[in-house]
């Protein structure tokens, strides 16, 4: 569009100029010297030189109209028979011309009274030029000119700028292709490093728990219940009168047992250690007896079809699962929630839905670090994870995966 403007501004004014300077000459070189006392007069005879110069540039289609005007706004001579001798308005930059060899040039403009023969000639180049007659009588003389140059050059100029236009672009791809081959590279590289320091930090950080698990297991559980064994027969060895020993045994049993049952859920939240579809089942009913505890009721279904799905995608389903649940309990406000492992054609679907007040943001908002890091994860492995608003109210998140995905990721 702007090259077409551009043309159309160029070749405008290259015609302009070009019929100011045929206009001015034509009116100083050629017409002028025809007019004297006579023609003004209105004398047919005394005009015939004037006729033939004219009618001869007519014929050859250099020239559409010419009219000759006085300084009181009479046309001393036309073309147009009907218009000698008749006077008329003029503009002021018209009337300024009278006296002087200026000229004004533009795109006619048909809509003056005298001007009505023209109108049907279509769009014309009009040119006022001043000149002064054989007498010395100071004359304008108006001539309206052809615009097939003008369309001629509209046409050259559109064609040689959209050419240099096209290949400035060309050029311009040339340069910039490289770098930006060059800048996707680095992006590319970049999400690969991204990836793998995303890899090795949910490694890290599994490996992490897992230790945390061992310890818990292997040392302050062990501990805890070999203290809940001995405290029976402490109990058993106290003197029947130890009224106030007895019954401080009596308080800690049930409460180191509960400590202790504690202590096994989190180890269990923490690192399920059997991967596959019945671990997941018991590590999901551990985590719904905590939710319980807390006022959310909440329902586990793991399809039969888990039993086929890789030891990855079980340990990655409980992760979604375990942080779902956590977001239910510490944003939804619900009352119940639901924990579904499915297998649907091609993927391993894993959903939490809840009847709380709805999604508060997007997996990837900030706060939610947790879901941003399984995001990230999944994206890796060509899954996706979605939060969403649940139809009657409340939310699901929404994860999907390849059931049988194995790589350096470790869960």
């Amino acid at each position: 569009m702007a090259v077409v403007l551009v043309a159309r501004a160029l070749s405008a004014d290259i015609a302009l100029h070009e019929a100011s300077l045929r206009g001015g000459t034509f009116a100083r070189n050629v017409a002028a010297p025809f007019v004297d006392t006579a023609v003004r007069a209105g004398d047919a005879a005394a005009s015939k030189g004037l006729v033939t110069v004219v009618e001869s540039r007519l014929r050859d289609g250099s020239i559409v109209h010419v009219k000759l005007w006085s300084s009181d706004g009479k046309v001393i001579w036309s073309d147009e028979k009907d218009l000698i001798g008749r006077k008329f308005t003029m503009d002021e930059e018209i009337v300024a011309l009278f006296g002087t060899s200026n000229v004004v040039a533009d795109i006619s403009d048909l809509s003056k009274v005298e001007n009505v023969e023209e109108r049907g000639a279509g769009r014309l180049l009009e040119v006022y030029a001043g000149a002064v007659d054989a007498d010395q009588h100071p004359v304008v003389i108006e001539s309206y000119w052809s615009t097939d140059r003008l369309d001629s050059d509209q046409s050259l100029i559109l064609g040689r700028l959209t050419a240099l236009a096209v290949g400035s672009m060309l050029i311009l791809t040339l340069f910039v292709l490289p770098l930006a081959l060059s800048l996707a590279r680095r992006v590319e590289r970049a999400q690969a490093e991204r990836s793998a320091m995303l890899r090795h930090a949910l490694a890290a950080s599994d490996l992490e728990r897992r230790r945390m698990a061992e310890d818990l297991h292997d040392g302050l559980i062990q501990d805890l219940s070999a203290l809940g064994y001995a405290l029976p027969v402490i109990l058993d060895e106290l003197p029947p009168e130890a009224h106030e020993a007895r019954e401080v045994v009596e308080v800690v049993r049930p409460a180191l047992a509960k400590d202790i049952a504690s202590l096994r859920g989190l180890v269990t939240d923490l690192y399920p250690a059997d991967p596959s579809r019945e671990g997941l089942i018991a590590a999901l009913g551990v985590l719904s007896t905590r939710a319980h505890a807390s006022g959310v009721t909440v329902s586990v279904d793991v399809a039969p079809e888990f039993d086929g799905v890789s030891k990855e995608a079980i340990q990655l389903s409980y992760r979604v699962l375990r942080e779902g649940l956590r977001n239910v309990l510490k944003h939804a406000h619900a009352s119940r929630a639901d924990l579904v492992a499915a297998v649907e054609g091609e993927e391993a679907v894993v959903t939490v839905t809840d009847d709380g007040v709805g999604p508060t943001a997007e997996p990837a908002a900030a706060g939610h670090l947790g879901l941003r890091l399984l995001e990230d994860t999944l994206a890796d492995i060509g899954g996706e994870l979605s939060l969403e608003d649940r139809e009657g109210g409340g939310t699901r998140l929404v994860a999907r995966f390849p059931p049988g995905f194995s790589s350096d990721w470790q869960p």
